[in-house]
C-alpha cells in the first residue's frame, strides 16, 4: 500500500489500465494486518512502518502530471474548470493505483461534479461499475438531478423507499446478474438505509467504487454508519468532506482507516506521531498556543503530518481557484439586550425564570429547565418569546400577534434583524436566515407575515420532496420563469429560513446574495456550510453573510469556542497546501508559521459594545455595514474595518472567520 501510494504521487494517469496496486475484485478490507504491539527492542512497529514508507516513497516522487481531458460521454452542456480536471485527474490516479482517498475541496467547488466525472471516465475504459454514492437523504434529488445532466446516457437509481420497493429494485434493475452490463445504474442512497440495508446491497456485489458524500460523518470510527459501510464490499472507497478536521486529530485517523485501513490501521500510532491531538482544550496554567509550541520538535510534527497527508487528501479553497466567484465578507455585528432580555438573563443565573413566568400564565414554561442555564442564554439571547409568548389581556390573543412591534422590541437581535431587513428588501436582495433553533424560525415566521414578506423554509421536519420544492421556488427567482432575469420586485421570495443542521448540506441557494446567522453553532463548521449555501459556483454577485452577536453574553463565549476549534484545521490542514494533486512542501513548516496560524485575529470579543452607552449600532456604522457599493470597495471610501458594534471580514485576506474556513 505504501508503494501505491507514492505512485499515486507522481500523479500520472495512464491509458485507464491499473499499474500495480491492489487487484481488481478483492475487497478493500479484506486483507486483515497483523496484530499491533510495541515490540521490546525499541524497533517501530507494523504500523509506524507502514506510514513511514508511505512517506519516504512520495518524497521519492516527483513526477510531470500530464493535461485532464473531459471525458467526452459528459454533456456537451457541461464544462469542468481547470481545477476540477485537476481533480479528476487526481481521482482517476488514486484509482489506476489502487489507492482511496478524500477529497476535501471547499464548499462550492463541485466536489459532486468531480465524482460523476470519475465515474463518466471510468466508464470510457470499460470500467462498469457498479457503483455507489452513499449521502444524506436531503442531497439525494441532488445527485440524481446532477448524475442526469452530466451523464444523460447512463441510468442512475434512487435506492429508497419500502423495504418491498427496496426488494424489486434488487430483483429488477439492480440484480447482480446484470451488474456487468454498460447500462446497470448507478445507485444513490442515504446514510440510514446502508445502515439498514447493508445485506440487500452486498447481494449486488462488489462496489468499484463506494462514494461517501458529507464524510466528515465518519470522524466516529466506533459510530454504526462506519461499521455498516466498511461491511459493504467495495474495491475503492472515496469520501468526500469540505470539513474534514472538525475537533481533534482522531476524527481525522477515522476518515483515514476507513479509505486506507492498511495503512492507517493504528490510532495510538497515529497519536503518537502527532502528540497535539488535545489543541483546542486548554490545560490549567497554560494556554492552547503555549502548551503547543513549547516543545521544540512540534514545527517538524506538523511537518510530518502534512506529508503523511498529501497523497491521500486534495483540498482547494474557493478564493484559489475561482477567479471569477465574486468576493464574500462576513460582517459580525452586535446588539444588545432588550430590557426584557436583561430581566430574563438575571433571572436565569438565579435559577427563577420558570416560576415568574408560570405565575405570569406562561404554561410552556411548564417544560423548561432551569439546570441548563447556558442553554436558556442562549434562547434569551435570540428571543425571550422562546420560553413562552405571553397573553394580552385585552385581546386574549399572544402579544407578538396583538402588538408585532413588542415582538421586535423584546429582543436586541430581533430590533438589528428588523432594520437590516427592511434596507436589505429596499435595496433588492435576497435573503438566507440561519438559526439552530425550529422555534425561534417560527418566531421570525410569525415576524415576516407581520411585514408581509414572502418567504421559504427548511427545517429537520421538512420531508424531501418539499425541500426540493422549496428550493425550486426560491431559486425560480433567479431564473427564466421571469424572463431571463432576476425577479426584484415586491412579490418575490424574498427571505428562506432555515435551521443550520438540516439547511447546511445539499443545497444550493446561490440566488441569494446574502446569508443571516442568527445564532452560531459550536462547531464552525456547519455554519461555514450555511455560508456556502449562496457563496458557490453560480453566484453572480457579491456574498455578504452578517453573524448577529450579543455583547456579554453566551453569544461571545460560542465565538470564541469556534475559534478554538477551528486552530485544529489551520494547523493540520490550512498549513499544508493540499492544492495540487502531488504537489511537494517546499521545507519544514516553521514554528513561526505554526504561530501564526495559531493567532486569534478577533481580538478581545468581550469589549465589543462596552463604550456604548445604548449598545445600539447607529446610524453611520448601519450604513456602513448595509451599503453594498461601499461594504466590497477596496480602494477610497472604503468603510473601516472596524467599528464599535460590528467587525468586517474579507475572506481573501484570511482575517477572523475567513480565514477558518
Amino acid at each position: 500500500m505504501a508503494a501505491q501510494a507514492a505512485a499515486v504521487m507522481d500523479g500520472g494517469v495512464t491509458d485507464g489500465k491499473k499499474k500495480g496496486g491492489k487487484k481488481r475484485g478483492s475487497s478493500l478490507d479484506s486483507k486483515k494486518g497483523k496484530k499491533r504491539g510495541k515490540k521490546n527492542n525499541g524497533e517501530p512497529t507494523d504500523g509506524e512502518v507502514n506510514l513511514q514508507s508511505a512517506q519516504e516513497s512520495f518524497n521519492a516522487r516527483n513526477g510531470r502530471k500530464p493535461i485532464f481531458i473531459q471525458p467526452k460521454n459528459l454533456s456537451v452542456d457541461c464544462k469542468l474548470k481547470d481545477y476540477q480536471l485537476e481533480g479528476v485527474r487526481w481521482l482517476v490516479s488514486l484509482y489506476e493505483n489502487g489507492v482511496s482517498g478524500i477529497l476535501a475541496d471547499e464548499m462550492g467547488l463541485g466536489k459532486t461534479i468531480q465524482v460523476i466525472s470519475l465515474i463518466a471516465h471510468l466508464r470510457t475504459m470499460k470500467v462498469t461499475g457498479p457503483f455507489i454514492i452513499v449521502a444524506p437523504l436531503a442531497t439525494l434529488p441532488n445527485w440524481v438531478r446532477e448524475f442526469e445532466k452530466w451523464l444523460p446516457g447512463h441510468p442512475v437509481m434512487r435506492f429508497h423507499g419500502s423495504a418491498k420497493e427496496r426488494d424489486a429494485m434488487i430483483d429488477g434493475p439492480l440484480n447482480a446478474k446484470f451488474r456487468k452490463n454498460d447500462d446497470f445504474p448507478i445507485v444513490v442512497t442515504s446514510y440510514e438505509v446502508a445502515i439498514r440495508d447493508e445485506k440487500r446491497l452486498n447481494k449486488i456485489g462488489e462496489y468499484t467504487y463506494l462514494v461517501v458524500d458529507e464524510g466528515q460523518r465518519l470522524k466516529n470510527h466506533r459510530c454504526t454508519l462506519i461499521s455498516s459501510l466498511k461491511r459493504i464490499r467495495s474495491s475503492n472507497r472515496l469520501l468526500l468532506s469540505g470539513t474534514p478536521i472538525q475537533n481533534n486529530l482522531d476524527e481525522l485517523w477515522s476518515l483515514l482507516n476507513f479509505v486506507n485501513p492498511t495503512i492507517f490501521d493504528d490510532l495510538n500510532i497515529f497519536q503518537s506521531w502527532f502528540g497535539f491531538r488535545n489543541i483546542g482544550q486548554k490545560t490549567q496554567g497554560a494556554t492552547t498556543e503555549e502548551d503547543i509550541l513549547m516543545e521544540e520538535r512540534k514545527h517538524q510534527t506538523v511537518s510530518k503530518l502534512h506529508e503523511i497527508l498529501r497523497p491521500f487528501l486534495l483540498r482547494r479553497i474557493k478564493t484559489d481557484v475561482l477567479d471569477d466567484l465574486p468576493p464574500k465578507k462576513e460582517i459580525i455585528v452586535y446588539a444588545g439586550m432588550s430590557k426584557l432580555q436583561d430581566g430574563y438573563s438575571k433571572m436565569i443565573d438565579q435559577g427563577i425564570l420558570r416560576d415568574v413566568l408560570l405565575n405570569q400564565g406562561i404554561e410552556a414554561a411548564r417544560t423548561l429547565s432551569q439546570t441548563n442555564k447556558q442553554m436558556n442564554h442562549r434562547k434569551n439571547c435570540n428571543h425571550p418569546f422562546m420560553f413562552g409568548e405571553p397573553i394580552d389581556p385585552a385581546t386574549g390573543a399572544h402579544m407578538g400577534s396583538a402588538h408585532p412591534q413588542l415582538l421586535i422590541r423584546a429582543s436586541g437581535k430581533f430590533a438589528l434583524l428588523d432594520r437590516m431587513l427592511e434596507r436589505l428588501y429596499r435595496d433588492k436582495h435576497q435573503v438566507l436566515i440561519f438559526s439552530q433553533m425550529t422555534s425561534l424560525l417560527n418566531v421570525i415566521e410569525d415576524y415576516l407575515l407581520y411585514r408581509q414578506w414572502k418567504y421559504c423554509r427548511i427545517d429537520g421536519s421538512t420531508n424531501i420532496d418539499e425541500r426540493q420544492r422549496q428550493m425550486d421556488v426560491f431559486n425560480s427567482e433567479k431564473t427564466a420563469g421571469h424572463g431571463g432575469r432576476r425577479n426584484d420586485g415586491d412579490d418575490r421570495h424574498f427571505v428562506f429560513l432555515l435551521s443550520t443542521r438540516a439547511g447546511g448540506v445539499g443545497i444550493n441557494l446561490a440566488t441569494a446574495d446574502t446569508c443571516i446567522i442568527f445564532d452560531s453553532d459550536w462547531n464552525p463548521h456547519q455554519d461555514s456550510q450555511a455560508m456556502d449555501r449562496c457563496h458557490r459556483i453560480g453566484q453572480d454577485r457579491p456574498v455578504a453573510v452578517y453573524r448577529l452577536l450579543t455583547v456579554n453574553s453566551v453569544d461571545i463565549e460560542m465565538m470564541e469556542k469556534q475559534i478554538s476549534k477551528k486552530k485544529l484545521e489551520r494547523m493540520a490542514i490550512v498549513g499544508g497546501d493540499f492544492r495540487k494533486a502531488g504537489s511537494r512542501s517546499m521545507g519544514e513548516f516553521k514554528t513561526e508559521a505554526l504561530n501564526e496560524l495559531l493567532n486569534d485575529d478577533v481580538k478581545d470579543l468581550q469589549s465589543k459594545g462596552a463604550d456604548v452607552e445604548s449598545i445600539r449600532i447607529d446610524e453611520e456604522e448601519f450604513e456602513y455595514i448595509m451599503n453594498r457599493e461601499k461594504l466590497f470597495s477596496d480602494g477610497e471610501g472604503a468603510i473601516p474595518t472596524e467599528g464599535k458594534m460590528y467587525d468586517v471580514i474579507d475572506a481573501h485576506k484570511g482575517d477572523v472567520l475567513g480565514a477558518m474556513t
